[in-house]
């Protein structure tokens, strides 16, 4: 089988390394040849891919080692002889294709995973060597359509995979989760999770608690993430006096017995990519109220699978919210409909079986891909 060695800027946990690491083991398993390496750090996901016995190169390229750094990337990418090279967020994207021209790495793919509308410089750099990349894999429809406006991307090197979910298991019983958390039983719990960082629209959603809150005191709002944004957070918390009914618990390894304790979920992001934090709250069968940006369009349908909103509306997010907290019955029919959305269109094995089809078609055709925006 052909060998495929894929490069991620580090392996810490995260959506784009856990996915990365479902799929080096579902194509292992199907009998391709992979390699994984890291530009900076070692992580919990490299831990998890020795424990597959998957290959794993730590590059240790990082501001002090320079030009050896680099040097180091080259080498492992001689050394892993990969038809198919295939990079991960943004560093990894770039170096990846500057070391694939000294490498010699007959094919180049990269994952676009958000709209980034706040470094432009990313934007520049990936319009800048996009010559060096055959394909960008984009993570929706949305992002497709941003990178191929705002990055000036040729629509022919980009291609539709959405993220995959699989449905959370929670460990714990939903009542003691909710106890640990301070829940009463007759308590609304809402919960966002994802990192504290202004891209996230934290803000708003602390301004649509304070709205919330001044009709309704059986609310707790909880937030599992940590970030730049958290002393912000906790300023606006405060000065809204609402510390009693919201609670940012910080990064969380349980979020499946999170989202079991919940009975809403927030996503209030200002943009995003294909937020896994929104698909795996809707694989739990909650109602979902997000934003109208990249990603969380697809994956809601307005009044079906759950509510969109305009983003930075802390008034139209709090409006939302309040028509779920007074409709039980809205809330379970929206969070039945969006688990069986999910469950149907973003399974891991439609996930794994587009790349491998992807893979397949660009070395069937020399690193052409086609014309087909989407990879099924």
């Amino acid at each position: 089988m052909p060998r495929i060695l894929y490069l991620i800027t580090e392996l810490d946990v995260g959506g784009a390394e856990k996915n990365l690491f479902r799929l080096a083991v579902a194509l292992r398993d199907r009998g391709w040849d992979v390699e994984v390496a890291a530009l900076s750090g070692r992580g919990e996901v490299g831990k998890w891919l020795a424990a597959e016995a998957i290959p794993v190169h730590y590059v240790g390229m990082d501001f002090k080692a320079g030009p050896l750094g680099f040097a180091r990337l080259v080498r492992v990418i001689r050394a892993a002889r990969p038809d198919i090279l295939h990079t991960f967020l943004f560093h990894a994207n770039v170096a990846g294709r500057l070391a694939s021209l000294f490498a010699r790495a007959p094919i180049v793919v990269s994952s676009v995973r958000v709209a980034e509308r706040r470094r432009r410089s990313h934007l520049f750099m990936d319009c800048l060597t996009q010559s060096m990349v055959d394909v960008e894999v984009c993570v929706s429809e949305g992002v497709r359509q941003f990178t191929a406006a705002r990055a000036h991307i040729s629509q022919r090197k980009l291609v539709v995979i959405a993220n995959p979910v699989e449905k959370p298991v929670a460990s714990r019983p939903r009542l003691d989760v909710r106890r640990e958390l301070g829940a009463s039983d007759a308590d609304v719990v809402v919960l966002s999770v994802g990192r504290l960082d202004p891209q996230k629209g934290g803000l708003y959603l602390v301004a649509a608690a304070k709205e919330l809150l001044a009709s309704r005191r059986a609310l707790l709002f909880v937030v599992a993430g940590e970030g730049p944004q958290r002393p912000a957070l906790e300023a606006a918390i405060a000065a809204a006096s609402i510390g009693e009914h919201f609670k940012l618990l910080g990064w969380r390894r349980d979020a499946a017995d999170l989202y079991a304790a919940a009975d809403i979920f927030v996503l209030p992001s200002l943009w995003e990519g294909m937020s896994n934090s929104l698909l795996e709250a809707a694989a739990s069968g909650l109602a979902c109220v997000a934003t109208s940006v990249e990603g969380s369009t697809e994956i809601i349908d307005q009044g079906r699978t759950g509510l969109l909103v305009p983003p930075s509306d802390s008034r139209a997010l709090s409006t939302a919210v309040a028509s779920l907290i007074d409709d039980a019955p809205l809330r379970r029919r929206l969070g039945l409909e969006a688990a069986a959305k999910v469950a149907a269109e973003y399974s891991l094995e439609r996930f794994v079986s587009a790349h491998a089809a992807l893979y397949s078609r660009l070395l069937a055709g020399g690193g052409q891909c086609g014309d087909s925006s989407t990879a099924e």
